[in-house]
């Protein structure tokens, strides 16, 4: 399975506690289909490990403590920091369920109407007056604002979004 199928549901920042609890940063509505007894896919070299949760406490509203499965220590913890987690396939939301969040759309190719292929969104930056993806474009990280006035479409089914950016945007 390759690491960017599915939703992403946040990153692991960093260990919290001494029992191996961590802190995680969560996608804007992916708090939902987190729950206790299931498992969360930890990219680690490449590959989806699973994790079943076994506690969870809100800590903001982007951020929760997760007590995961056989991460019993700081030093464990610190192994999956700054790690990217996943959904369990069964828990991902249908298509009727996705949102244009665009915190909802990491792992999505962005195209533009005069540039063609951009690459993948990497990251999304909650800025309430500039939101920014984080596209990885020709081997660099860029930011792309990620506003509706921009949007022309997005195809959920084939993981697109197509922008119509101003002219010189992915060059600053």
């Amino acid at each position: 399975m390759k690491v960017r199928e599915g939703p992403a549901a946040g990153k692991i920042s960093k260990p919290y506690g001494i029992r191996g609890e961590v802190q995680a940063i969560l996608l804007p509505r992916m708090t939902k289909f987190i729950k206790t007894g299931t498992p969360l896919f930890v990219d680690l070299d490449g590959q989806r490990v699973p994790f079943f949760i076994e506690e969870i406490e809100p800590a903001a509203r982007d951020q929760a403590i997760l007590k995961l499965e056989f991460i019993e220590s700081v030093e464990d913890a610190k192994k999956v920091s700054g790690r990217e987690i996943f959904l369990d396939p069964a828990a991902w939301p249908k298509h009727d369920q996705i949102s244009d969040e665009p915190g909802m759309l990491i792992g999505y190719q962005v195209r533009d109407c005069n540039l063609g292929e951009l690459g993948e969104i990497t990251g999304y930056q909650p800025e309430k007056m500039n939101p920014m993806w984080f596209v990885r474009m020709k081997g660099k990280e860029i930011m792309v604002p990620a506003t509706s006035a921009f949007i022309i479409k997005t195809d959920h089914r084939g993981r697109v979004v197509l922008l119509d950016l101003p002219e010189g945007i992915t060059e600053l």
